[in-house]
């Protein structure tokens, strides 16, 4: 697949958000469940979504490691239990789009990887996921993830 790669900023986002430990093998499972404590307590509390859901993840992921699961909410949202809510810094970001199942989005940090390289970039913080739609709703091999990955 090939990744069209721009850079641009991202504003700020107040988020409800949920971290969690994971490895390879748990991710997709855990992802699942974490989503569910949010969609949970929004539910609770009424609090009102403001965007699409995304995930940070830090720069390396190894055998175990943390993420933090958020979904933007309007002013107003609460914390609780497990739940935080956070403004979730912006930033100037490299970002590109996959397309497809989510095992293939490595390929996605693969690119913006190379591209900093040639472009004498580096990382400047945690990589993002953005889930602009969700399993179900469209069959697999059209599942938009952006990944947005900060850069100095």
């Amino acid at each position: 697949m090939t990744y069209e790669i721009s850079e641009k900023e991202l504003a700020p986002q107040l988020a409800l958000t949920h971290r969690m430990r994971v490895t390879m093998p748990t991710i997709g499972e855990r992802i699942g469940a974490g989503f569910g404590v949010l969609m949970e307590h929004a539910a609770k509390t009424g609090a009102q979504w403001a965007g699409p859901p995304f995930i940070l993840y830090p720069e390396a992921c190894e055998d175990e490691y943390d993420i933090v699961i958020c979904m933007p909410v309007v002013p107003g949202a609460v914390a609780g239990g497990a739940v935080a809510l956070e403004e979730v810094p912006g930033g100037h970001v490299a970002t590109t789009m996959h397309v497809g199942p989510y095992p293939g989005v490595g390929q996605a940090y693969t690119a913006l990887q190379q591209w900093m390289t040639d472009n004498g970039r580096h990382p400047a913080g945690a990589p993002r996921e953005v889930y602009l739609n969700e399993p179900g709703a469209v069959p697999d091999d059209e599942l938009l993830t952006e990944v947005d990955w900060p850069i100095a």
